[in-house]
């Protein structure tokens, strides 16, 4: 896993948005003063990638920058080809955390990477599983924070364990193992499962059970053909009473037939002498009509005659209704004309009247405002004298006891002559003056306006007047025009001159066209009442008739169909041929041919009685040649029918025990050979499961997995003890004995002691040491392509170094960094930090900045 580039915003001393681009880095070092922010830019990766950091664990709220509602990082990396970018973001208070872990396609657009990659739970294994690392073994071989960098090399050896089995992929073993003890396992419950079946569902797959199987198959099969023969002969005797039996009852249905229609002919027969009769009084019923409706008719005639005089004469009906509705408009325009008139006069004689008053008024007005203009003079000299007053008395306040000589008390100057003095009274009178002053003007001042106001509305009402008497003149010349153009209306109907009372002579003409209309009425109902009449007497003539003319052509064809009926069924010769001729007269002659048919048809039916009773004999005599083609194949019956049906139902279980068997045979067959299979399966799969059962035993933890993490601990002891020695100065070497890392002091006649009993520096040395060889030799530990450390951050220690040890440490870190490996150093050392390509982390009041120093 190789970060590519961080984006953060609001958390811890990052309040604005900080940014950090990876891609162009191989080797580098993040520098700034203490709490400027530099071990948060770690931080921020672990938060991003698992939702936790070393110092709060998950308690990641706390680390929202100050006044923020929220904190978000996004860290794009890349692990092998494959680029994935991971948002997270944290409010500080409540609220849910949000992700998203989206991978780039090879058009280069960000996807969403698989289901769930929005939520919180199921994104964070699917991390885990692109990274191939824990958090643990995070925190404990690619990005090492303060306080977590020496765990691996002092820390638990279980943890050291289960480290460099996520390092190493040695899950894969594992996994292996499991996997092979599921399949050894349901191998063998298959197997178990083929030799239970064997046991419940093959055990009659014999050869001897399938050649018995196929001999009782031969024999149902022998049985069934003869069955199937005897079928067919028995059916065909069948066939052949069924035709007679056929051919009987058509002869049966026909004597039914033939005393039916002979009976429908002597019914006929009466039913004709009735209608003659009915025929006679019928036509008898069509004279009397025909007389009386001609009579009617000749009425109406002169009824509509009359009525075509008075349309020349009185008018036609519509036009004296219009004229009716226009004198009646005439009388209402010359009553509404006089109204008008009288209302018009009377406007008049109020015009002169208003004229008068708006004169009134006006002068009332003029004598108003006179008046007010007196008054309004008297104030203002009122006024004035108040004022002289009130300076007297103020000028006689001030030049009490003054006499002349005296400076003058306003400007300075000798008094010429004393002032003059005067009392209260003058000023209380000259008030009082002024108070009446204005009364007396408010009072005119309201009598001018109630003067306004009267000739305002005296003049109102004038202008009101002179409208009034415009539109009564108005509406008079309207009613004069509407009078006019219903005289002209009237002319036309009533003729001129107009008659002095029009609608008298309306109503007149009115009342005889109403009596010439009820007259017409009354001729054209009792018209159509003859004419009704006499229909319905034709029509029941015409009902005799058909009658009559039905049975006629019943007894000329009722017989035809039967006769054909009984020639296709015993032949021409039993079809009487000698029929008397159908009479055309509908009287006595039509009644004795009636009755000779009817003597035929009885004839007929008696001789197709015979016949029918000659071909029923037959069902004996072929009830015994069926038994003996059966010949004891079944129990014998008592008819044809009964016999078939013996023999139908024999054959139909014969094929049934035939098909039974020969399937029985078939699925014996068929069960021998699954048999074989499913023996040879069964053998298969408990070799299988013995096979993966060993394989899981040899896989487990404890074997293989134990072997390979010890190998890899002694090969990272023997790398670091490398690197530690050249750190050292050639002290110290490493040793892992027993699950535990050990150190040997050459300097000390290589003592071997405990790596818990270094001192701070010396521990971060050997810690770095472990830390440089696993980055650089878990590639070729691995046994999977996905185990690459192409990154390793460090954060702590190097301030406990001396000059030579610092530049040690820095060839170390320059090696470390090839092979596009990405190796960031946290530190306040300068000396360190300037031997990179550095980011530098600024404090600020809005928050810590970053800046990359090449």
């Amino acid at each position: 896993m190789r970060p590519l580039r961080l984006e953060l915003k609001g958390f811890t001393a990052f309040r604005e948005p900080a940014v950090i681009d990876f891609e162009t880095l191989d080797v580098f070092a993040i520098s700034g003063p203490t709490g400027s922010g530099k071990s948060s830019l770690l931080d921020a990766m672990t938060y991003a990638l698992y939702g936790r950091v070393e110092r709060v664990g998950d308690r990641v709220g706390q680390l929202v920058s100050q006044g923020q509602p929220r904190m978000a990082v996004t860290l794009e990396f890349a692990v092998g080809n494959d680029r994935y970018r991971v948002t997270r973001s944290t409010p500080s208070g409540r609220g849910a955390t949000k992700i998203l872990l989206e991978r780039q396609d090879e058009a280069g657009e960000w996807k969403q990477a698989g289901e769930g990659a929005d939520r919180v739970r199921e994104a964070g294994p699917l991390i885990a599983g692109a990274i191939g690392l824990t958090y643990d073994g995070f925190t404990r071989s690619v990005l090492l924070p303060q306080g977590r960098f020496a765990e691996f090399l002092v820390g638990d050896a279980t943890k050291r364990r289960d480290i460099l089995t996520e390092l190493l992929g040695l899950g894969l073993f594992k996994r292996m193992a499991e996997r092979a003890g599921v399949i050894s396992r349901e191998s063998s419950i298959r197997a178990q499962e083929r030799e239970l079946t064997l046991q419940r569902e093959y055990a009659d797959a014999t050869p001897e059970a399938l050649k018995e199987a196929r001999a009782r198959a031969r024999e149902a099969e022998k049985r069934e053909k003869a069955l199937a023969d005897a079928a067919e002969q028995v059916a065909d005797i069948l066939d052949r009473w069924r035709e007679a039996e056929r051919s009987a009852e058509a002869l049966r249905a026909c004597v039914a037939e033939a005393e039916a229609a002979a009976g429908r002919a002597r019914a006929a027969a009466d039913e004709l002498a009735e209608l003659a009769g009915q025929l006679e009084d019928a036509a008898s019923r069509v004279e009397e009509c025909g007389a009386a409706s001609k009579a009617a008719a000749e009425a109406l005639e002169g009824a509509r005659s009359a009525l075509r005089h008075a349309d020349a004469t009185l008018g036609p009906a519509d036009e004296l209704a219009r004229a009716r509705l226009w004198a009646h408009s005439l009388a209402e325009a010359v009553r509404a004309r006089e109204n008008k008139v009288v209302e018009a006069e009377q406007a008049v004689v109020a015009a002169e009247e208003l004229a008068e008053a708006v004169k009134r008024s006006e002068g009332a007005e003029v004598v108003s405002r006179d008046r007010l203009a007196v008054l309004e003079t008297q104030v203002r000299e009122a006024e004035g004298a108040l004022e002289e007053a009130r300076h007297a008395d103020l000028v006689a306040a001030v030049s009490a006891r003054l006499k002349a000589g005296d400076p003058c008390p306003v400007c300075g100057l000798p008094l010429a002559k004393a002032p003059k003095r005067s009392g209260a009274r003058a000023l209380e009178a000259a008030t009082a003056s002024l108070e009446r002053a204005k009364r007396g003007r408010d009072a005119a001042a309201g009598a001018v306006g109630e003067a306004e106001r009267s000739a305002d509305a005296a003049r109102r009402d004038a202008a009101a007047n002179a409208t009034e008497r415009a539109r009564l003149a108005s509406e008079i010349e309207g009613l004069d025009r509407t009078a006019t153009e219903e005289r002209a209306r009237l002319r036309a109907v009533l003729g001129d001159p107009l008659p002095l009372h029009a609608a008298e002579e309306i109503d007149r003409r009115s009342a005889e066209r109403e009596r010439l209309d009820r007259a017409e009425r009354q001729a054209a109902r009792e018209a159509a009442e003859a004419a009704q009449a006499l229909s319905a007497a034709e029509r029941e003539r015409d009902r005799v008739v058909a009658l009559i003319e039905r049975q006629r052509d019943r007894l000329a064809t009722d017989h035809r169909p039967l006769f054909d009926r009984a020639s296709r069924a015993v032949g021409p010769d039993l079809v009487p041929t000698d029929l008397p001729a159908l009479p055309e007269d509908l009287g006595v002659a039509l009644l004795a041919f009636a009755a000779a048919i009817g003597d035929v048809l009885a004839a007929f039916a008696e001789r197709l009685a015979e016949e029918a009773f000659l071909r029923s004999s037959l069902e004996d005599r072929l009830v015994q040649e069926a038994a003996e083609k059966v010949g004891g194949l079944v129990e014998p019956a008592p008819t044809l029918v009964a016999l078939a049906e013996a023999v139908a139902a024999a054959r139909a279980e014969a094929t049934r025990a035939a098909t039974v068997a020969a399937r029985r045979a078939d699925e014996l067959a068929e069960k021998i050979v699954s048999k074989k299979r499913l023996a040879e399966e069964a053998q298969e799969l408990t070799t299988r499961a013995g096979v993966f059962k060993t394989l899981a035993l040899e896989l487990r933890a404890d074997r293989l997995i134990a072997f390979l993490q010890a190998e890899a601990l002694q090969l990272l002891a023997a790398a670091g003890s490398d690197r530690l020695q050249s750190l050292s100065d050639g002290r110290y070497r490493l040793l892992c004995r027993d699950d535990e890392f050990l150190v040997v002091d050459t300097w000390n006649g290589d003592e071997e002691r405990s790596v818990r009993t270094l001192s701070g520096g010396e521990t971060f040395l050997a810690s770095l040491g472990l830390a440089l060889a696993l980055a650089d030799q878990v590639r070729s530990l691995s046994v999977t392509d996905r185990a690459r450390l192409d990154s390793l951050f460090l954060d702590e220690g190097f301030g406990t170094l001396d000059s030579e040890s610092l530049r040690i440490v820095t060839e170390a870190i320059e090696q470390l960094a090839g092979d596009g490996r990405l190796v960031g150093v946290i530190t306040h050392v300068p000396e360190l930090a300037e031997q990179f390509p550095r980011i530098v982390v600024r404090k600020h009041h809005t928050g810590s900045r970053l800046e990359l120093v090449r």
